[in-house]
Parts: structure tokens; sequence; C-alpha cells
């Protein structure tokens, strides 16, 4: 409560701008739980496609073996 009486220029400019870095610091959090979501996204595609590739190419190396043995 002194604060407020002694020093009540800096408590106005504090009250002031306290509520912007509140709100900017919320946005941030909310954009930044977005973009992490898309980028968890893009990896969960990007493991499916390489799954599939991986099963295509196994099963290629394994018909040529049994080329072979033929």
């Amino acid at each position: 409560m002194i604060a407020f009486t002694k020093g009540w220029l800096l408590t106005l400019v504090m009250m002031s701008t306290l509520p912007l870095l509140v709100v900017s610091g919320a946005a941030m959090a909310v954009i930044i739980s977005r973009m992490a979501s898309k980028g968890q996204t893009a990896y969960a595609k990007a493991a499916h496609v390489v799954e599939q590739t991986i099963g295509s190419i196994r099963t290629v190396c394994c018909q040529k073996e049994i080329c072979k043995l033929q």
C-alpha cells in the first residue's frame, strides 16, 4: 500500500501496461499451442508415409529373394 502512495507514477504506469502484457502472453500461448498441434499432425503424416515406403521396400526385397531362389 505504501508503494501506491510513494511511487504513484510508477504504479500508474505498471497498472496500465500490465494488462497488455498479460493479454499478449495469453495470445502467444494460444498461438504456440496451435503451431505445436500443427507440427505434430505434420510429423504423424510423415511417419505414415515413411512406414508405407519401408513396407514397400521390404516387399520388393522379398520378391527379389523369392525370384533368386526359383
